[in-house]
């Protein structure tokens, strides 16, 4: 007999709930059977993405597409399991939900009370994990505010050397990244310390200490709802296909010059990205859609007014493309 303890406490509640409705069962204490300290072993579930219709429905179809009945499935850092139970639907004949974190705990919940037996359920961060065998497809959604800052670019190219057939596919593979000049809502914006004068302290003589400040006092999380507009039509900075990509494949340097299309006032540059399946299937994270609940990395700047048909110029030095703390950035 399993030890109930083990549990999570909605599957024991649930078996004291089928429990107290059989013969002499329910004269038994069945409430100190389960303990009031004991909850679900698993942190928050992340909702974003799943709040995300477009995003749900681009890895649905990818999945439809893409994962068929004979093939090895990996999900990497298989989280909540969305990505994990579109896939289990196309009945692969192996398929691993690897993840190191207590999410996995959520996952194999939801799959017990929804049935999904077929699914192999691996406790270990993917970059320590050895399979018993190659997979067909590579399932991942790395994505971090800066996109980069998850390690998704050397981890997935790792385990594409490690793991995944020839020929073996990689979802999503292909990426654009934007970097846009933004006008932030009023409300939203924070402006530097420096910048900052009262009737009894000015703070002006910080600006001295800007380039000692930590790296990351420049750059903060935004949301759609905080960005007011673009001041240029956005276009992609760069783009790479983790199927094809070298290890040196992402730029360090990046120069755009751009005509402001809708006048205002830039408080930073707005990164954000398209992640594709293939030529058809993919989504955004970008300030321009709704129902986009992801974060994006603003580049802080001091703020300048531009004018409609002004021309924007700025350039983005990446030392290390994965470590948004090692970027720095300038209008000019």
């Amino acid at each position: 007999m399993p030890n109930l303890l083990d549990l999570p406490r909605q599957a024991l509640m649930d078996l004291r709930s089928r429990l107290s409705h059989l013969p002499l069962v329910s004269q038994l204490p069945l409430r100190n059977v389960v303990p009031d300290s004991l909850s679900l072993s698993s942190p928050a579930p992340q909702d974003s993405a799943l709040a995300d219709p477009a995003r749900v429905l681009a890895w649905q179809k990818a999945c439809e597409r893409y994962v068929r009945p004979g093939q090895a499935v990996m999900d990497v850092c298989s989280g909540t399991g969305l990505r994990t139970f579109l896939a289990a639907s196309r009945r692969p004949r192996r398929l691993y939900a690897v993840d190191g974190t207590r999410l996995l705990d959520t996952a194999q919940w939801v799959a017990r009370r929804n049935g999904l037996d077929n699914i192999d359920f691996v406790r270990s961060h993917p970059w320590h994990y050895q399979p018993p065998e190659k997979m067909d497809v590579l399932l991942h959604e790395l994505l971090g505010d800066a996109l980069f800052d998850a390690g998704m670019v050397p981890r997935m190219l790792d385990l594409r050397s490690r793991l995944l057939k020839p020929g073996g596919r990689i979802l999503p593979n292909r990426f654009e990244v934007f970097m846009e000049p933004v006008q932030l809502r009023d409300e939203a914006c924070i402006p530097f310390i420096w910048s900052q004068r009262f009737p009894s302290v000015d703070y002006s003589c910080l600006q001295t200490l800007r380039e000692a400040m930590n790296p990351s006092y420049f750059t903060r999380v935004v949301r759609s709802y905080e960005v007011d507009h673009l001041l240029c039509d956005p276009e992609p900075a760069f783009a790479f296909d983790l199927e094809t990509m070298t290890v040196d494949g992402l730029p360090h340097r990046v120069r755009l010059e751009r005509p402001v299309v809708e006048g205002g006032r830039v408080d930073g540059i707005c990164l954000f990205y398209k992640v594709a399946f293939d030529a058809e299937l993919s989504f955004t994270v970008s300030p321009l859609r709704g129902q986009n609940h992801a974060g994006m990395t603003l580049l802080r700047t001091d703020s300048r007014e531009f004018e409609r048909f002004d021309t924007l110029s700025f350039e983005v030095e990446l030392a290390d493309p994965t470590d948004v703390r090692t970027w720095r950035w300038h209008l000019r």
